[in-house]
């Protein structure tokens, strides 16, 4: 059996522990990675369908993700721009297909209610430190209740009402009404964009890709820590003293170091056993923070016929199965890609669909919007996030009524030798990739410090 040794352990070879290992390696500590499964990449999974990179997993990069640009001109990453010419269309509430010109016209009064509810949110996630939100004057009254519950208040009408909704379940990837207010307004004031988070322009948190594919992040992070790197090693037990820790995986292997970093979300940390026993109060948290749910469908066409059109290539949908699309073509490749999102519950219900019959609801849907064309697509590939045994979801953990108020204290606090790292524990654009970097950046300031 396999036996290493390094000062610092780091559970998890995602962005966040790719990130901490390079910034220990650079201060003069020997890390070590010990990851579940045979990839680096964590929730970034880009796979090749034709020989075209297909983004199951994060695929974005937004205007003030300085972290993200700043790691891909280090790494010699290209990239480019999110295509958004065009019209979008639009089915909500009754109204059958609409375009975007047409839809902004007619319910022009109901989009400026909506215009209305976002500054308000504006206004209340400005008492929100995203550091510490349990601490916001009005933190009891939000976290106890939900999200949707409060803009079930607003007085929307059902277009607007609904139009929010989806825009924020593509955000959070789970129901409004799992999610406390709370929440909702620590999301906000994480990512720095105002509550245009939740609108159709998603705060500008969408507006770059990377050449070659997300996947080349963390491919060449991994290049520059391989001889720290051991794939196919789920750490079952975590043994932790004062200054010492052992790792004990699966087959037999252990490792010892000084500091450990478990660099998985909060709700896989917690399938880990400890000993000692970590405390009730930190446990009860990582009960209450699941991954949330994520299914991204992919169309490749000969061509963006919808351009040619007028259209960019997404719809906004109550009926689905899919809320929302965009047009994901590759920059220098001449293939049309259209992107379907299927979040919350209808990435919960359409997991359990064969990919045949999920195909062919998504292919009915790409026809209505936008036209015969669609139904004639050359290749096909879907994922999702929670059949996937070292993620078990995507894209981030949420935070239900009660559980920042009573546990949030617990999510990035070190326990002894342990310290904790993902992008569900990030202060800045928390759930994105620019939140995985500066949580992978903490962590591994915590060690060094604590081992200097």
């Amino acid at each position: 059996m396999a036996s290493d040794e390094a000062d610092v352990l780091i559970i998890g070879a995602g962005l966040s522990g790719l990130i901490a290992a390079r910034t220990v390696l650079a201060a003069g500590f020997t890390p070590l990675i010990l990851e579940a499964d045979t990839r680096v990449g964590g929730r970034i999974l880009t796979e090749d369908l034709a020989g075209l990179p297909m983004e199951l997993g994060a695929q974005w990069i937004g205007d003030t993700h300085h972290r993200m640009f700043a790691l891909a001109a280090e790494l010699g990453v290209e990239t480019y721009q999110q295509y958004d010419e065009g019209e979008t269309s639009y089915e909500l509430a009754g109204t059958g297909i609409l375009r975007g010109n047409e839809f902004h016209d007619r319910f022009d009064d109901e989009l400026a209610e909506l215009e209305t509810v976002l500054r308000r949110l504006d206004e209340l996630s400005a008492e929100v430190s995203p550091a510490t939100p349990w601490t916001a004057p009005h933190a009891a009254e939000w976290d106890a209740i939900t999200a949707g519950a409060w803009y079930d208040t607003q007085g929307l009408s059902p277009v607007a009402r609904t139009l929010l909704e989806i825009c924020t379940v593509g955000i959070l990837a789970v129901p409004t009404v799992e999610v406390s207010f709370l929440h909702l307004l620590f999301t906000i004031q994480t990512c720095g964009v105002t509550a245009e988070l939740f609108a159709e322009s998603e705060g500008g948190a969408q507006t770059t890709r990377f050449v070659g594919g997300t996947a080349e992040i963390p491919q060449r992070l991994a290049a520059l820590v391989t001889d720290h790197l051991v794939f196919d090693a789920p750490v079952q037990l975590i043994e932790h003293g004062t200054d010492s820790v052992t790792a004990h995986c699966r087959g037999g292997r252990t490792a010892r170091g000084r500091r450990v970093i478990v660099a998985l979300s909060p709700m896989l940390a917690g399938r880990i056993m400890y000993d000692p026993p970590l405390s009730g109060y930190r446990d009860q948290l990582t009960q209450r923070m699941p991954n949330s749910a994520a299914m991204k469908a992919f169309f490749v066409y000969d061509e963006p016929f919808w351009r040619a059109e007028g259209l960019n290539g997404q719809l906004i949908s109550d009926i689905g199965p899919a809320r929302m699309s965009n047009d994901t073509c590759i920059e220098g490749d001449g293939h049309g890609v259209i992107l379907l999102f299927l979040e919350g519950e209808q990435a919960r219900t359409h997991a359990h669909w064969s990919e045949a019959d999920r195909r062919e609801a998504l292919t009915t849907e790409l026809v209505r919007h936008f036209g015969d064309r669609a139904a004639r697509p050359l290749h096909y590939i879907d994922g999702e996030w929670g059949n996937r045994q070292w993620t078990r979801g995507c894209y981030n953990a949420n935070c239900g009524p009660l559980v920042w108020t009573t546990y949030g204290p617990a999510l990035a606090e070190p326990i002894g030798p342990i310290h904790w790292a993902s992008t569900d524990t990030a202060t800045q654009w928390s759930a994105y990739m620019e939140g995985a970097v500066e949580a992978g950046e903490r962590a591994a300031g915590e060690v060094i410090a604590a081992l200097t």
